[in-house]
């Protein structure tokens, strides 16, 4: 496998599902890993995690019916868990 750097702060930022916006870092098989920008007020659809999901907040707060997560929190969630994630103010999050 080769060394990756990215400087995020010039990365491309793609559509995601609703208002947000995903710029892609890795993908390997299965895995994937992303910065995912919230835009404020954004209310995303409830799904679920096959294989589960980590989060890493990097700015503000990010939440869902499970907790309300400030920034430098990491949270990961088992296989097959369920949220529905909202924001209220601009927020980015590493998954």
């Amino acid at each position: 496998m080769a060394h990756v750097q990215i400087y995020t702060g010039s990365a491309l930022w793609m559509p995601g599902q609703g208002n947000l916006k995903v710029a892609p870092l890795h993908k390997f098989g299965a895995e994937s890993v992303a910065l995912v920008h919230f835009p404020a007020g954004e209310r995303f659809h409830g799904h679920t995690h096959f294989g589960g999901e980590e989060i890493f907040v990097l700015s503000v707060e990010f939440r869902d019916e499970h907790g309300h997560y400030t920034a430098d929190t990491w949270l990961r969630s088992p296989h097959m868990s369920q949220h529905t994630p909202f924001v209220e103010q601009d927020k980015v999050i590493w998954v």
